[in-house]
């Protein structure tokens, strides 16, 4: 694969890269709506505290996404030059790493749970609900984190194929086990909500064999030679790349959590109806999210090999293509709303805020796309810091202000129209500014300069 990312025509090994992954998010999100129907069979409580979950453990696999990020930067610039040994190396210590926090993350989440579900709102009736499922997914996160750290490391080098069949097997799965773990069936008690995280725990648990059997037999789960003073350089090294791109994914849930807060005294109807939209959200992002999988193995690849004509062409070829699919995803959304609010709740308060959920807010999914897919270029060509700054800037500049202004003038579905539109305009500017750098190798706004000769080989 190596070779056809480094010659093949461009549009051609994207569409190669991207498709398997496609077919892997959408069948785990597919799983999300299946998780989504059966906790909504348990009633309104517990639909409302698995939305107050959702920012918590957006916000740690988003810590994940950013670590895989790091050493997805190392090992694909390392394997696109020819120098394989430094990306098993690259890719072992990023294993290690990935334990290490995710057991941290694990026990600091276990002890101040409650405490930290009060910060975002949430009521003492609804805090036993919220501990049944995070009771389960708080040890859960450390095989989670492994896991999607090694599937960065598999992507870097170009296979997108494995990891996509493993999170298709997942997908399928979890959706066996969920009504028999969060209902009981025989000698399994029921274990209502904290059943919906066991069964995606077992499930991770699964995948990540499959897959450390696989990097084992490539040679990719071996210290290669390293000795501890070299793990803890591509550790440093690592986290220097790594904790920028961690804190850029980790704003999105900050952001949503900001915007949870905003819907919170609305009601417990409004809760559940805006976590139920949360889970209906990455359906129409499913191609942007594959394309900012696969967009850094290919930028990263090509600014090794000095192609880096191929990575502009990249980018605004994605960018053509993002504003014709989300265009349509936005009038699939329009003419599905109240059939897809009917599907998750009985409730009509609840089915309103789902039906202005999914028509609001997607308007602004394609500036999300253009953002999103720059950022994936930038984190693999090791300019986390930029990527992280240019996150910020749409998130709260323009997306939650978008959001707070919206709600003050138009409550909820202002609230969704205000985020949307911040989106859209961040989105079309960065287009602009984009295009300028693959005309002038440069861009300058005020006193920020940025030129594409500063990135390292």
């Amino acid at each position: 694969m190596r070779e056809a990312i480094l010659a093949a025509p461009v549009n051609q090994v994207l569409y190669q890269l991207t498709k398997p992954m496609v077919i892997g998010i959408m069948a785990v999100f597919f799983f999300q709506l299946v998780d989504t129907y059966f906790i909504s069979l348990l009633g309104t409580t517990s639909l409302a505290a698995v939305g107050f979950a959702l920012p918590v453990t957006m916000l740690v696999m988003n810590l994940a996404i950013g670590l895989g990020i790091a050493a997805s930067a190392l090992i694909a610039k390392s394997f696109g030059a020819g120098d394989d040994l430094h990306a098993k190396r690259a890719a072992m210590a990023a294993l290690m790493l990935s334990a290490v926090l995710g057991l941290v993350i694990s026990i600091i989440g276990l002890l101040i749970n409650d405490y930290l579900f009060r910060l975002l709102g949430a009521s003492e009736e609804l805090l036993p609900e919220i501990w049944n499922f995070m009771v389960w997914w708080w040890p859960g996160s450390v095989v989670m984190l492994l896991m999607m750290v090694q599937n960065s490391s598999m992507r870097a080098t170009g296979n997108t194929k494995l990891p996509s069949q493993m999170m298709l097997v997942a997908a399928v799965l979890n959706a066996l086990l969920d009504p028999v773990l969060i209902f009981g069936w025989g000698p399994v008690p029921a274990l209502g909500v904290g059943g919906a995280a066991l069964a995606s725990t077992l499930c991770w648990v699964i995948v990540l064999a499959v897959i450390l059997t696989r990097q084992r037999q490539s040679g990719f789960l071996s210290r290669h030679g390293m000795s501890w003073a070299q793990v803890q350089q591509l550790w440093r090294r690592m986290m220097a790349l790594g904790i920028p791109a961690m804190v850029t994914n980790m704003m999105v849930p900050v952001a949503g959590a900001i915007l949870l807060i905003m819907v919170a005294p609305l009601g417990e109807e409004a809760v559940a109806g805006f976590g139920v939209g949360m889970r209906l959200e990455p359906f129409a992002l499913i191609v942007i999210l594959a394309l900012t999988s696969t967009l850094p193995t290919f930028v990263a690849q090509n600014h090794g090999a000095h192609q880096d004509e191929r990575i502009f062409q990249a980018l605004l070829s994605s960018f053509k293509f993002l504003l014709l699919l989300q265009g349509a995803i936005v009038v699939t959304f329009w003419i599905s709303a109240y059939w897809l609010a009917a599907l998750f709740s009985d409730e009509p308060a609840v089915q309103q805020t789902i039906v202005e959920f999914v028509r609001w807010l997607p308007i602004g999914y394609f500036g999300m796309g253009v953002v999103l897919c720059v950022n994936s270029a930038l984190n693999s060509l090791q300019k986390t810091s930029n990527s992280m700054v240019l996150n910020a800037i749409r998130l709260f500049i323009f997306y939650v202000p978008g959001a707070f202004l919206g709600s003050y003038l138009a409550g909820y579905s202002g609230l969704l129209i205000g985020a949307a539109l911040g989106n859209l305009i961040i989105g079309l500017l960065v287009w602009r500014f984009t295009y300028q750098v693959a005309k002038n190798n440069q861009i300058k706004i005020g006193f920020w300069n940025f030129s594409f000769e500063d990135i390292q080989r």
